[in-house]
Formats: structure tokens, sequence, C-alpha cells
């Protein structure tokens, strides 16, 4: 059995990158850092707001955050996507493959996301996040992550890393804290963005 914990970083990066494209469809990586079994989702990355179909661009994207996130002792640990039609918390099939080609670059198992934005509101107790494992050659939804539920099988385990993550993204929302994020698709057209660390962003999202 995996345990998986997402960070207020990683949290909070993808559901403000859902936040400042509201109106379409987002995706983007989650950095891991593994050990004794567990994963721990450290940071997030943005990837696109324009596309999110396999591409070259994508698999540009891949190989950057993939380097970067070995200079820091991690690795491409999940997948995330926020639908345009906000009522889907399905799993499409360009998200399938594009969860798939991130898995292969990092060599690894990951964890694929769809945020759930009707659970991203102040009167929500559910995290925003759905999660899919591949389970023979398939993306099966997670039901009890975050449920609090002990998984029956040796199923996996996801958590928060405590009890402020949604609390504190609320309040970065609030401020408006998504006009500092930056993902691929903007690096593109200004290669001023710091679409991989963006450290501003980050503190601001620790101090939270």
């Amino acid at each position: 059995m995996t345990e998986y914990t997402i960070s207020l970083q990683a949290y909070a990066k993808a559901v403000l990158h859902c936040a400042k494209y509201h109106w379409a469809s987002v995706h983007g990586l989650l950095l891991a850092e593994k050990k004794d079994g567990k994963v721990r989702m450290v940071d997030a990355i943005p990837l696109a707001h324009n596309w999110t179909q396999l591409t070259p661009m994508f698999d540009v994207a891949l190989q950057q955050a993939q380097l970067y996130a070995k200079t820091k002792g991690w690795s491409i640990g999940g997948y995330y996507v926020a639908y345009e039609d906000t009522e889907t918390t399905q799993l499409s099939a360009s998200g399938a493959l594009l969860a798939r080609a991130a898995s292969a670059c990092s060599g690894e198992d990951i964890v694929a996301f769809v945020i759930d934005a009707k659970k991203l509101g102040p009167g929500s107790t559910q995290p925003g996040l759905v999660p899919y494992l591949s389970i023979d050659s398939q993306w099966k939804e997670q039901s009890t992550a975050f449920s609090g539920t002990k998984p029956k099988g040796g199923a996996a385990t996801f958590v928060l890393e405590n009890n402020r993550v949604q609390a504190a993204t609320l309040k970065l929302i609030a401020e408006r804290a998504d006009i500092g994020i930056h993902d691929f698709d903007e690096h593109l057209e200004d290669v001023t963005l710091d679409w991989l660390q963006n450290s501003a962003l980050s503190e601001r999202i620790r101090t939270a």
C-alpha cells in the first residue's frame, strides 16, 4: 500500500492554475519525493491552458520538468488536469494519454488527478482532487481518497499534509495570488516568466 501526501505547495499551485484560467481546461505536473513506500507531492509545475493534447510542446515541457525535478532530488509523481466543463471529474482519453506519457518520462508509476472545481469553495470539507491510478493498464478512480476511510485490499491512501492546506489555498485565491502563477504556455510567449520554480509564488504560498 502506497501512502500519498499532497503538500500545500502542490495543492495550491494546481488550484491557482485552475483559478487563473477558470474559463479553460488546464493541466500540469506534480513533483514528488519518495521514501519507504511513501510519496509526497512537494510541488506543482503548470503546463498549459491553450492545449491539453499530446503534442511536441508537451514532450519538451516534460523533459524540462524532469530535468528540473532531478536537480531537487525529486521526480515526476503526478499529472493534474482541470476541465473547462467543471462538472467533469472523469479522466478523459486525452488526459489518460498525457498521464501515461508523464509516467513514461518519469520511468515510474504516477497518479493522475482531476481537479473537482465543485469542491474548491469555502463550504467544502473534501479536497478538490480526484485521483486515478493505473491498474491493469486502466486508469481507475480511487473513490475512498481523502475520505479518512481505510481502503480495502491494500489500496493506496491519499491525505493532505495538514488541515490548513484547503484554508490557505482559499485565502490565496481570495487574494488573487493566481495572477502570479505562470505555465509553460506563458513562458513560450515571454521567456522571462518562471514556470518551473516560481520562487516568488512559492514563498507566498509558504507564508499563507
